[in-house]
């Protein structure tokens, strides 16, 4: 009797050792496909934030920039590397929809008409429209489409408000803003660093969300 126990508990164990090592060889794979998957992402963000750039003369390496302020301030409001390095990739194709406005708007020196700043205001939605569909990743679209979106209502596409506004989005418009009036643009030059923190101050709560901004 205790023989046949004893062969018992001995088939248990090598069972168990047996199902751990299938398993770990199984998480392991599983493991270096998400790897393989997210660095093929980011070769593929990368490779559009550059298309972006080229199209916008403008604002080159504007793209680049806003990503990595979106990632300081992740990082500074306490988010994890994973989440961090997300909202990295999220903010680099934020302004995908400019490929598709017409380069006589989108680089226009002077003030822009009412139908001109519609079809600016229309890259919003025409990077939600372009990312949606990308399945590995379908956060791309986020910042794409509510990253002009305002606390207080007043933004664009869809008049969000507050914590209506996806998370990543809120953090995306800060860091835009900052970039945009702390880099040259065809109406104006590079405003100085006091400036730029000043004017952020100034809409906090309105126009960009308070805790980011601070």
């Amino acid at each position: 009797t205790w023989f046949l126990v004893l062969a018992g508990i001995l088939f248990a164990l090598i069972a168990t050792l047996i199902v751990r090592h299938y398993v770990h060889a199984k998480t392991l794979k599983l493991e270096k496909k998400q790897k393989e998957t997210m660095a093929l992402v980011g070769e593929i963000t990368e490779a559009f934030a550059k298309v972006i750039d080229m199209k916008d003369t403008y604002t080159n390496g504007h793209s680049t920039r806003v990503a990595k302020f979106t990632g300081m301030l992740a990082r500074e409001l306490g988010y994890d590397e994973e989440t961090v390095e997300k909202y990295y990739r999220i903010a680099l194709l934020h302004d995908i929809g400019k490929v598709g406005i017409p380069q006589e708007v989108l680089n226009k020196p002077g003030k822009l008409s009412d139908d001109e700043f519609e079809t600016i205001k229309s890259h919003t939605v025409l990077g939600y429209e372009t990312l949606k569909s990308i399945s590995i990743m379908p956060e791309l679209a986020i910042g794409a489409q509510s990253h002009h979106e305002r606390p207080d209502g007043r933004g664009y596409p869809n008049h969000l408000k507050g914590d209506e506004i996806p998370r990543v989005a809120q953090i995306i418009a800060v860091a835009d803003c900052f970039d945009a009036m702390y880099s040259n643009r065809p109406y104006r030059n590079r405003m100085n660093f006091e400036k730029v923190v000043s004017i952020i101050k100034d809409v906090s709560g309105t126009q960009l969300t308070s805790d980011v901004v601070d």
